[in-house]
């Protein structure tokens, strides 16, 4: 038995209040017969030098951008296993509804960019002290 290969299909994108935009994806795909595993995707892409930095000095704002990069994504995927073929519709559909419903609050907040920059930031230096050692 060959599983269907998955197929990016954009199901909405929507600019939040901080003028990032968030878009979704079905990437669901066959398992069995009439079973399917149900797969959305979130993906925020955050254009780092757009990112405005409270209180920091341009070479650190410099040294930030050099590290992470010109384009971040933030990136979530929800995954429901063994779904009927009537039920992937409205499973899909509910957990866009309650996904953005939840989160729409903390990805629209003024300083999330600036905060998933810094975490990344953060994250590549200390993954740079664990392959140095």
């Amino acid at each position: 038995m060959i599983a269907e290969m998955t197929e990016e299909k954009l199901i909405s994108a929507i600019y939040l209040e901080n003028d990032l935009l968030i878009s979704f994806y079905d990437e669901s795909k066959k398992i069995a017969g009439d079973r399917w595993q149900v797969v959305l995707k979130a993906i925020i892409q955050i254009v780092t030098d757009q990112v405005q930095f409270t209180k920091m000095d341009p070479e650190k704002r410099l040294e930030i951008l050099q590290v992470v990069g010109k384009q971040i994504n933030y990136e979530k995927k929800l995954v429901r296993n063994f779904i009927d073929e009537k039920e992937k519709e409205k499973i899909i559909k509910d957990m866009y509804e309650s996904f953005l419903q939840i989160t729409r609050p903390y990805f629209s907040h003024g300083q999330f960019a600036e905060r998933f920059v810094l975490k990344n930031y953060a994250d590549s230096l200390e993954k740079r002290k664990w392959v140095n050692s």
